[in-house]
C-alpha cells in the first residue's frame, strides 16, 4: 500500500478545468471567443481614429490583421469542429508574434495583443475547449 495520489483519468471530475452541461458552451470557448471580438474592435477604433486624424494607415493594418483573421473563425466556433479549434489557436499565436513586433517597433497592438491573443490561444487549449470542439453532433 502506497500513500501516492492516484492518477488523473478521463472523465473525473476534479480534473477537468470546467464541467458544463452537454450543449452548453464552456467558459473558456466563450471568453475566448469574448477577447477575440474585443481585441478586433480595439482595432477597429484604432483604425478609425487614425483615418479621421490623417494618420499612417498601413502598420497600425498590419499589426492588427492577424486579430481581424480571428474573427471569422471565432463565429465558427458554435458549430466547427476540432479543425476549428487548431486554427483559431494558430492564427491567435501568429497575431501573438505580429504583436510582439510592436513592442520593438513601437506601433499598435503592442502589449494588449500579446495580452489577448496568448489569452485566446491559452483557453483554446484548455480540456474544456477540447471538449467542445470535439463532441457529437
Amino acid at each position: 500500500m502506497t500513500n501516492a495520489a492516484a492518477l488523473p483519468y478521463a472523465g473525473d471530475d476534479r480534473y477537468d478545468d470546467e464541467v458544463t452541461p452537454y450543449g452548453v458552451m464552456p467558459g473558456t470557448v466563450r471568453g475566448a471567443r469574448l477577447i477575440a471580438a474585443v481585441a478586433a474592435a480595439v482595432g477597429v477604433v484604432l483604425i478609425a481614429i487614425t483615418v479621421a486624424l490623417g494618420g499612417s494607415l498601413g502598420a497600425l493594418l498590419a499589426g492588427y490583421l492577424p486579430s481581424f483573421a480571428l474573427v471569422p473563425l471565432v463565429l465558427l466556433f458554435r458549430q466547427g469542429g476540432d479543425l476549428v479549434r487548431k486554427a483559431a489557436i494558430g492564427v491567435a499565436v501568429l497575431a501573438l508574434l505580429v504583436s510582439s513586433t510592436g513592442i520593438l517597433t513601437g506601433l499598435p497592438p503592442g502589449v494588449v495583443g500579446i495580452v489577448s491573443n496568448g489569452a485566446v490561444a491559452g483557453l483554446l487549449l484548455r480540456p474544456s475547449a477540447l471538449a467542445w470542439f470535439t463532441r457529437e453532433r
